[in-house]
């Protein structure tokens, strides 16, 4: 995946916004630095959509020092971006990779995974889910 996002972002690079908005929709004097423009997820599966009314949730979320999240799955799309620090991502049945402060990627759904805070002091990210009202956006493993 990460090879993915390095060769979205080349092509972005070279072609400009329009890679990524209607050139005519940026006004003068603003800039965008692309960072994920996928259909497939961390590890090369399809993004998938749940049904229903649309709604998008957006978190701010901080690991102290040696912290992680709990072992959980996401059913909806997550877009993650690593805000301050660096994460350990272990993904049930794929080797573990880690993200630094800039860097992002789009969440695999439906496979139990768990981040691990590899940072020297706390790290944060945004994860912004893409999901249907009265849909969870995270499951806890069992």
């Amino acid at each position: 995946m990460k090879r993915i996002c390095e060769i979205t972002t080349l092509l972005a690079l070279l072609t400009g916004p329009a890679a990524f908005a209607q050139e005519n929709a940026l006004p003068a004097g603003f800039e965008t630095q692309p960072l994920v423009k996928s259909s497939v997820s961390r590890d090369n599966e399809p993004i998938t959509y749940p049904s229903g009314t649309p709604e998008m949730i957006s978190v701010i979320g901080t690991l102290a020092k040696e912290g992680r999240t709990p072992l959980h799955e996401h059913p909806v799309p997550v877009y993650v971006y690593i805000l301050e620090g660096e994460i350990e991502l272990r993904t049930e049945g794929k080797e573990p990779h880690r993200y630094k402060t800039g860097e992002a990627f789009i969440e695999t759904q439906k496979r139990k995974h768990q981040a691990f805070n590899v940072a020297d002091g706390p790290s944060k990210i945004l994860a912004v889910f893409v999901g249907a009202q009265g849909t969870p956006t995270t499951i806890a493993a069992k």
